[in-house]
């Protein structure tokens, strides 16, 4: 017997008209094929689908709407804890989600509070600071080159491929620039040359760990250490993946572990994808995690997904299996009716 599943989302062509104060500004939200295909691959596995998109009309939805589980994709639009507030308003319903919970989106929106949590687990991070001025004192203990992005957005929003600056007069430029179009504070880092490989993981307890992606310039990106995957290279389609990535045995390892840490360390659930970059002497630092990766067909990790020879469908039956597995062993009656398991 299916279940009833909730599916709460993000469209593009919502976005509000005071978010579009650059032309990222969508870059984090689904496109209607996107959900339809979600929606497609839960009807596939014999589940019923409710539509809940994003909007002041979906708490009312919440309450009234009766679900076994919500398949949760929704980003919200305004604020570093946009993230958490679907997830918050199901657990004030006491319905079950798939993904993270409110604490863990919070905490990983914020990329440097992120790092801070990783750090203290013994994950190594490029050095950095957090500023709301490009005159920050503090600017001057940095080592160049640097790396510039806004400290609470995804799907690299705010990071162009000029985004990193060699020199103190560069870096005060392109500081006030992303200050004024972001209106956030800003996470300036030390540059990492090295290679960029994603990691995605799926499961709780020991999760499944899908084929590494390395992220690799296409031919019309510089060959060289100067590589950054950013918005413009994702827009124009600019990169190409290798997927598994080419790596030798123990860095492969490394990775991997790295991956695991970080998906536990921050308390992450059911799915995830953790990007890692190599410094100049070729050692593995996190970059940032991602709890809500994007699931369109051509997003990174249902490419991993696909490498590791799942269909779109299995991708999206393991992440509900995964939520599924979280509320199962709860008593009889609370949240899901052990009816609808049958």
């Amino acid at each position: 017997m299916g279940l009833r599943v909730g599916l709460t989302y993000n469209l593009k062509t919502d976005c509000p008209p005071e978010m579009r104060t650059s032309e990222d500004a969508g870059a984090e939200y689904e496109s209607q094929e996107t959900v339809e295909d979600i929606a497609q691959a839960l009807e596939e596995l014999g589940h019923q689908v409710i539509l809940l998109p994003y909007n002041e009309m979906l708490p009312r939805q919440l309450a009234e709407v009766r679900v076994d589980i919500v398949f949760n994709i929704a980003e919200g639009w305004f604020g570093r804890n946009r993230e958490s507030l679907v997830p918050a308003l199901l657990e004030f319903y006491n319905v079950p989600y798939t993904g993270s919970d409110p604490l863990t989106l919070g905490l990983t929106l914020d990329k440097a509070l992120c790092k801070q949590v990783v750090n203290a687990a013994g994950v190594p991070t490029a050095d950095g600071i957090v500023v709301t001025n490009p005159v920050d004192d503090r600017l001057a203990q940095l080592e160049y080159p640097v790396f510039i992005k806004p400290n609470a957005e995804g799907s690299s929003k705010g990071v162009r491929s000029w985004s990193k600056a060699d020199d103190p007069l560069e870096l005060r430029e392109k500081l006030t620039w992303v200050l004024e179009t972001y209106r956030q504070p800003v996470l300036v880092e030390e540059f990492l040359p090295g290679r960029e490989f994603t990691v995605a993981l799926i499961g709780n307890g020991t999760p499944r760990v899908l084929p590494v992606m390395e992220v690799l310039p296409g031919d019309q990106c510089p060959q060289d250490a100067g590589f950054i995957y950013s918005f413009e290279v994702k827009s124009g389609n600019l990169e190409r993946f290798s997927c598994p990535a080419a790596v030798d045995s123990q860095l492969l390892e490394k990775i991997q572990e790295m991956a695991l840490q970080v998906f536990t360390a921050v308390g992450c659930r059911d799915i995830g994808r953790i990007d890692i970059r190599l410094d100049r002497e070729g050692n593995p630092r996190f970059l940032e995690i991602n709890p809500l990766p994007g699931l369109s067909r051509v997003s990174l990790l249902p490419l991993q997904a696909q490498a590791a020879g799942m269909s779109f469908a299995e991708l999206i039956e393991a992440i509900l299996s995964a939520a599924i597995s979280r509320y199962s062993h709860l008593n009889s009656g609370f949240f899901l009716k052990e009816a609808a398991f049958s």
